[in-house]
């Protein structure tokens, strides 16, 4: 019989009855400096009418809109320049990371002075960089706006392109869409196995077909209609517009992040064993074969969690949007809300728990999308899959 030691369980005991008795200390002080401001408790302020506006928005908002409505605009413009800004920085990453490892001197001293540029300087004057410096001094004021062909404006209030109106059969327009972009990726997959197994078979029709219908389609039925910025004298009537503030915490937050990309993508590719590379050239592989069939596969391996990182800092890095007043979920509810409300316990907490839920959800996808590539014994999943041993 195991023998129970009493010290150890009077020691743990004592330091969680000191941890409660803090909690319950700062609790009752949290309350009682509440009541005396005239503040009350909960989130039935979420239904309070706002009172003000907020400059970018992906739905359609007025000043008489509640609090929990602004909330929901922050979330939305925080999600916005999340997504982008990690689709930019992985395609960026893995282009520089490729070019690093280049024989080509030029192209890899590039790549290397990109990287070491970018990455040692804080994130927040990369925005600043942008923002300041790019739309403020270097972009011409709205009447001298660069015009390409009066389709594209831009200027110092930012980047104004043709807007997409959707007609009653877009619906059934982007569902074609996203049933040939899943075959598109069917076909993708076959091919591989094809090259894999040493089938040649064309499947450049099926390719072809996947791609031209939704042109062909979209020409015929005409599922959107194209508007044109129309150009008044204060502002533009017409038109989708880019806002200074979304485009400089994109660009910012893309290209400093796909530093880090690059050097993880690098070292990955680095730490295939070079047999695998030796053996691909000796079967006549192309240097695009080499890189999707072999390399990359099994680089993915050492590749994902370090860039699930990266993409979780990039959602929290959002934030610093703040600095020139993108709204998004920190400057409108965590700025605006709280300073209108008061209520730092309740507004803190929710942009605390928002910001939580979205770093786990994307390391969920990502850690389904890492166990779906590899099995319980760190192989690929199929050893059809590995060409060489």
């Amino acid at each position: 019989m195991k023998k129970i030691n009493i010290k150890s369980i009077s020691l743990q005991t004592g330091i969680i009855a000191a941890l409660l008795l803090l909690f319950i200390f700062f609790g009752n002080s949290y309350v009682e400096n509440i009541n005396k401001r005239n503040i009350g408790i909960g989130f039935g302020f979420l239904d309070d009418t706002a009172g003000f506006s907020i400059s970018q928005t992906l739905i359609d908002y007025d000043e008489s809109d509640t609090f929990g409505r602004t909330f929901v605009i922050g979330l939305l413009n925080t999600i916005l320049a999340s997504v982008i800004s990690i689709l930019l920085a992985t395609i960026l990453g893995f282009i520089v990371g490729l070019l690093r490892m280049s024989s080509n001197k030029l192209l890899s001293s590039l790549a290397k002075g990109y990287v070491e540029l970018l990455r040692n300087i804080p994130p927040l004057l990369h925005v600043l960089f942008w923002y300041q410096v790019v739309f403020l001094n270097v972009l011409p004021s709205f009447k001298e706006s660069f015009n390409f062909n009066n389709w594209i404006y831009v200027n110092v209030r930012g980047i104004t392109v043709p807007a997409l109106v959707p007609r009653d059969n877009a619906s059934t327009f982007n569902i074609l869409v996203f049933i040939c972009i899943i075959a598109l990726f069917f076909i993708s997959k076959v091919k591989k196995d094809q090259v894999l197994r040493g089938v040649h078979k064309s499947l450049w029709p099926f390719n072809l077909v996947a791609i031209l219908l939704p042109i062909a389609v979209a020409l015929i039925t005409g599922p959107y209609d194209i508007v044109i910025p129309v150009l008044s004298k204060f502002k533009f009537s017409a038109g989708m517009t880019i806002r200074p503030e979304l485009f400089s915490v994109v660009v910012a937050l893309s290209t400093y992040t796909s530093t880090y990309i690059s050097e993880i993508v690098r070292s990955s590719i680095a730490s295939v064993p070079k047999g695998q590379l030796e053996a691909a050239q000796s079967l006549g592989f192309s240097v695009w074969y080499r890189l999707r069939l072999i390399i990359v596969p099994q680089a993915m391996r050492t590749m994902i969690p370090p860039v699930t990182n990266q993409y979780l800092n990039i959602i929290k890095n959002t934030s610093l949007g703040m600095a020139v007043a993108y709204p998004d979920l920190t400057a409108v509810f965590a700025g605006t809300t709280l300073n209108q409300t008061g209520r730092a316990l309740e507004v803190m907490s929710l942009v605390m728990i928002t910001y939580l839920a979205i770093s786990l959800f994307t390391s969920l996808i990502m850690n389904w999308y890492n166990s779906s590539i590899i099995n319980k014994k760190g192989e690929m999943i199929s050893k059809e899959e590995i060409p060489f041993e």
